[in-house]
C-alpha cells in the first residue's frame, strides 16, 4: 500500500461488511469521492468511535490498495459535528438529499475541493436553519455545473438568443432551454415560465448564501425545482430515494412522516 494520505471528508453513506466492518463512502477535500473499508468500525472506538455518520466533519486518514479502487481507512478524527440535523426533520430531509445527490453525481475521484465546499457551504447553512429550498435550487444548480453538466439558462440553446418571450422550452436533451421558434417537430419540451428560467439564471451564478437574498416567490421555487429534476435525472447515475423523503418531510406534505 501508498503511505498514509489525510483529507477532510464527509460521510455520504456506509454499509456493513461483515460482523465488524463497513463499507464507507467518503467526498474528500483534497481527494473527491473515495470509498474504502473500515475494519473493525462497528466496534473501534479509538479509530472510527462515533465518526462515520452524516453530518459529522472528519479527517480521514487512508491508504490506497494496489490494483484495487477499494481504500482502506486508518482512522477517522473527529472536526465537528452539524447538529441542526439532528432536530429538525425538514433539515435532516434536506440534507440527507444534498448527501445522495452528491453520491449520484460525482464519478470517482474526478471531483475535490468545487464539490466538497459546495457541501460544507449547503450542509451549514442549512443547519442554521436557512430557507432549505432555495438552498437546495441553488446547490443542485452549482453541483450540475461542477459535475460538467451546467445548463445553457440565458439563451435559446439552439439560435443563441436571450429568452425574452412569455415562456421557454426545457429540452433536457439539448441540456438547457429553447425559444418557441426552435422547438423541433415532435420534440419532447418542458413549458418554463421566463420568470423562473431568470430565478436559476440568478441562483447559478450568486454564491449559495446569497440563494435566500434572491427572495424567489414559492410558486417559482416549485417549479424550478421541477426543471432540476429533470436536468438531473438524466445525468444521474441512478434513482435520488431522499427526493420522496423530502417530499414527505415537509410540513403541508398530503403523505407527511411526522
Amino acid at each position: 500500500m501508498r503511505s498514509e494520505v489525510t483529507s477532510p471528508a464527509f460521510v455520504l453513506r456506509t454499509r456493513a461488511y461483515g460482523e465488524s466492518d463497513r463499507i464507507v463512502t467518503l467526498l474528500t477535500e483534497q481527494h473527491g469521492k473515495l470509498t474504502g473499508i473500515a475494519k473493525g468500525a462497528k466496534n473501534s472506538r479509538r479509530r472510527f468511535g462515533g465518526t462515520l455518520e452524516p453530518f459529522v466533519r472528519v479527517r480521514i486518514v487512508f491508504r490506497q490498495r494496489a490494483a484495487s479502487d477499494l481504500a482502506f481507512l486508518v482512522r477517522a478524527e473527529f472536526l465537528g459535528v452539524l447538529r441542526g440535523f439532528t432536530r429538525d426533520l425538514d433539515r435532516f430531509a434536506a440534507g440527507s438529499y444534498v448527501l445522495e445527490l452528491v453520491d449520484r453525481m460525482v464519478l470517482g475521484r474526478e471531483s475535490g475541493r468545487e464539490v466538497y465546499r459546495l457541501v460544507d457551504d449547503a450542509l451549514t447553512l442549512i443547519d442554521a436553519g436557512t430557507a432549505a429550498d432555495p438552498v437546495l435550487r441553488a446547490f443542485e444548480l452549482h453541483l450540475l455545473a461542477a459535475t460538467g453538466y451546467a445548463p445553457v439558462l440565458t439563451r435559446c440553446r439552439v439560435c443563441g438568443r436571450d429568452l425574452d418571450g412569455p415562456a421557454a422550452y426545457l429540452v433536457v436533451a439539448r441540456g438547457g432551454f429553447v425559444c418557441r421558434g426552435c422547438v423541433g417537430a415532435g420534440e419532447p419540451v418542458r413549458p418554463v415560465a421566463t420568470a423562473t428560467v431568470l430565478a436559476l439564471a440568478r441562483l447559478a451564478a450568486e454564491p449559495l448564501a446569497g440563494a435566500t437574498d434572491a427572495h424567489v416567490p414559492s410558486s417559482i421555487l416549485t417549479e424550478a425545482a421541477l426543471v432540476a429534476e429533470q436536468l438531473i435525472g438524466a445525468v444521474a447515475s441512478g434513482p435520488l430515494r431522499t427526493r420522496a423523503f423530502l417530499a414527505q418531510a415537509r410540513v403541508d406534505s398530503p403523505d407527511g412522516v411526522r
